[in-house]
């Protein structure tokens, strides 16, 4: 008996096998031998067609943006090289291949080993974007790598002269095409590396695919990587992309761009420089006439044209502080007077002398202690009586109670 929940509908499975096919790394970047049958450009421009050998057929797509750059029209029985990626189209449970690019048969073991190196070395990071370095801005020492006394290497040296005549250029002439060219190369950009240079440019010109593979060597690449300063290349036009151009820190297509970027124009820096000049002495007179208004309104001011003023003022202000701190002292000296009369005052009403003016006598013993009771005397002793005029000495003969019995 069947098991319907593990069923899957037919366009699941044919987006499982897509998914699976289409991830493969292995499938994703592949160079394929194989005989042309059926090509044909439609109106949309992608171009159809099959591929085959002795015992199988596969088919192929090329769309427009890549059937573009064909340089020569396949024709049915031609032996050709292609690389691109295994696709499937879900709608008819077809896979095909999806081709990037397409060389006759001859040149194809060249571009399969171009292919690999440039993975290879994408793969090392040395194409990485994060690793270019900006262009010096006003260069004194730039380096040139071209062809002795080519059409590329004049184009350089004018531009250079023209634009910024101030820095210095070293030429390293090389061979830049045949055989001896990479090995050449190396040699150039070694003399290169002995003098400091704040730019090198690497220049040829364009050419064929043929020309241009001395640009593509491996150990050539990654000296321009390793090398000191950054590096401008100017190999090839827009449709010539060789590895020197992928490392390099920039990439021009001609070498008159290569001078360009290489350099600053002088008219333009002459010009800026004129600019700053002329709002500099705009900020310098704006400065200046601030300053002067300032001037004249501070010189309008009173102590300016009389300076004693400033003293002046100052000397009625200590004149008034003076007077100030007179009435404050006057008044801290009659609240003073006034206390001291009222605590002179009070002081007399409490002075135990002071009421034998009013007919009283204060008696005391022979000692000098004021006697307060009788029983502080005894009979026969002796006892002083202090009246407002005089003293008193006496003997007592008797005691008795007062009246009050106290």
């Amino acid at each position: 008996m069947l098991n319907e929940r593990n069923c899957v509908s037919v366009s699941e499975l044919n987006a499982i096998i897509k998914a699976t096919l289409e991830e493969d790394e292995g499938l994703s970047s592949i160079f394929l031998r194989g005989e042309v049958s059926n090509f044909k450009v439609y109106s949309s421009g992608h171009a159809y067609f099959s591929l085959k050998d002795s015992q199988s057929v596969i088919s192929a797509v090329m769309w427009n943006s890549y059937a573009a750059r064909l340089t020569f029209l396949p024709k049915d029985g031609d032996e050709v090289l292609v690389h691109g990626r295994i696709g499937v189209y879900p709608a008819r449970g077809s896979y095909q291949i999806i081709v990037d690019h397409m060389e006759r048969y001859g040149l194809g073991a060249e571009l399969l080993r171009l292919q690999q190196l440039k993975e290879k070395l994408a793969k090392e990071g040395l194409f990485d974007q994060r690793r270019k370095r900006p262009i010096a801005t006003f260069p004194r020492r730039i380096g040139v790598i071209a062809g002795a006394s080519s059409a590329g290497l004049c184009d350089i040296l004018v531009n250079i002269e023209n634009r910024w005549p101030l820095v210095e250029v070293f030429v390293f002439p090389s061979l830049v095409q045949g055989k001896e060219a990479p090995k050449d190369l190396l040699r150039a950009m070694k003399e290169a590396e002995a003098q400091s240079l704040d730019t090198l440019i690497i220049g040829r010109g364009g050419g064929s695919s043929e020309d241009l593979g001395a640009f593509n060597d491996e150990a050539l690449v990654r000296a321009a990587a390793a090398f000191p300063c950054p590096v401008i290349a100017a190999v090839g036009h827009e449709v010539d992309v060789t590895l020197i151009d992928l490392v390099a820190d920039l990439r021009v297509s001609t070498p008159t761009g290569a001078a360009v970027a290489a350099t600053p124009d002088q008219n333009e820096v002459l010009q800026a420089l004129d600019d700053l000049s002329e709002h500099l002495d705009s900020v310098i007179d704006s400065k200046i006439r601030n300053l002067s208004q300032t001037l004249s309104l501070l010189s309008k001011r009173s102590y300016f044209e009389n300076p004693a003023a400033i003293y002046d003022k100052k000397l009625e202000d200590i004149a008034k502080i003076s007077k100030s701190l007179d009435m404050m002292i006057d008044m801290k000296i009659a609240s003073a007077e006034h206390g001291l009369t009222n605590s002179k005052g009070r002081l007399a009403a409490l002075n135990p002398y002071a009421v034998l003016k009013r007919g009283y006598a204060i008696s005391e013993d022979e000692t000098g202690k004021v006697v307060q009771s009788a029983n502080q005397v005894a009979v026969g002793g002796i006892m002083k009586t202090r009246f407002n005029d005089g003293i008193i000495t006496s003997r007592v003969e008797k005691k008795e109670a007062s009246d009050n019995g106290q």
